[in-house]
């Protein structure tokens, strides 16, 4: 069946433009103003470099029966094209990757936080890469559970503060789009997903940094990353069926991922608790700068032997190691069962 647009630009972006908002995810951001989206206008697509979501530029019609493609969530528009294949980032490359640490600023900071070699541990852990799109630039790659490298997100840190690299402009984008590997269809996985042949239990933070630090402070948890606020859905969750698992979002995250949690335990076949250790610890400048996991972990010093972690995550660990009680879990750390 032939097709033609129905709606040219129907979510009258600036035309002839190379990035734009997202409408997806800009609306739910601190940064509502901050471009995005990157826009393909001979294609007719728009991928945000923020959420990972891939969105249909126009409406559609068939040539022959006036019918109308256009759907009531732009999101699902989408579909008018035939399903992909995921594509994959070839071995060789991805394992390039895996040297020049040294001039890698988030490595840097790894090592500035728990010594040259617990930063080692962490960078083979968690197969952290080093990119020459920006000098220092790191690439956290996402590798599931048979090892195929689904997709490669850079992003530049500071490696005095840790904190990500947005000014004069933010400093993220993904491997595939640096190559400009042709028709490259990114099927995102979790970051960390590689990790769950391990018999530990799993928590889930929204980036890829909270997690790494997460994995040194709390050990005893399968530490995976969502990439975003917005990306907890039960598409990105269905590896993890049959578990329960720990959420811990970011300051003023909470309400947003007990809304998400709550739909996606009722469509696939798994549990999840939600930590509002943040929430209830945070002081009033903490939540309006919407601080994560790691700000908090990081305000106490790391040691090897002692690992001198918050009280309540010392008794986490107690737990975990004795098989604990659901119920004693819930009770001594903040957590809420979704209902």
């Amino acid at each position: 069946m032939d097709f033609e647009i129905e709606k040219y630009n129907r979510f009258n972006l600036s035309e002839g433009k190379k990035y734009s908002t997202c409408p997806i995810c800009s609306e739910h951001r601190k940064k509502k103003a901050q471009k995005c989206l990157l826009l393909d206008w001979q294609k007719g697509l728009g991928t945000c470099q923020h959420c990972g979501e891939i969105i249909q530029l126009h409406t559609y019609k068939s040539k022959n029966e006036g019918f109308s493609v256009q759907k009531h969530k732009y999101k699902e528009s989408v579909k008018v094209k035939p399903i992909q294949q995921t594509s994959f980032i070839e071995d060789n490359l991805f394992k390039s990757s895996l040297k020049s640490h040294d001039k890698n600023e988030f490595c840097a900071y790894l090592e500035n936080l728990f010594g040259k070699d617990k930063a080692g541990e962490l960078i083979k852990l968690y197969h952290i890469g080093t990119s020459k799109k920006w000098h220092g630039a790191t690439v956290f790659w996402q590798v599931d559970t048979v090892n195929k490298v689904r997709g490669g997100k850079v992003m530049l840190y500071n490696a005095h503060t840790g904190k990500r690299v947005k000014e004069p402009f933010n400093h993220i984008t993904w491997v595939h789009t640096i190559l400009k590997l042709a028709d490259f269809n990114l099927n995102q996985c979790l970051f960390g997903e590689h990790l769950l042949s391990s018999n530990k239990p799993v928590a889930i933070v929204e980036s890829e940094k909270t997690a790494v630090i997460a994995s040194a402070y709390i050990p005893n948890f399968t530490w995976l990353a969502i990439g975003s606020l917005n990306n907890l859905s039960a598409h990105r969750c269905k590896i993890l069926e049959g578990k329960t698992v720990v959420l811990y979002p970011d300051l003023n995250g909470y309400s947003l991922w007990k809304e998400k949690a709550g739909r996606i335990e009722k469509e696939i076949n798994i549990k999840f608790i939600l930590s509002d250790l943040l929430e209830n610890q945070a002081s009033k400048e903490e939540l309006v700068k919407g601080l994560d996991l790691a700000d908090y972990l990081t305000k106490f010093q790391w040691n090897e032997e002692t690992e001198p972690i918050p009280e309540e995550l010392k008794r986490l660990n107690k737990l975990i190691a004795l098989n604990p009680n659901l119920s004693l879990l819930i009770e001594k750390l903040d957590l809420v069962l979704i209902d």
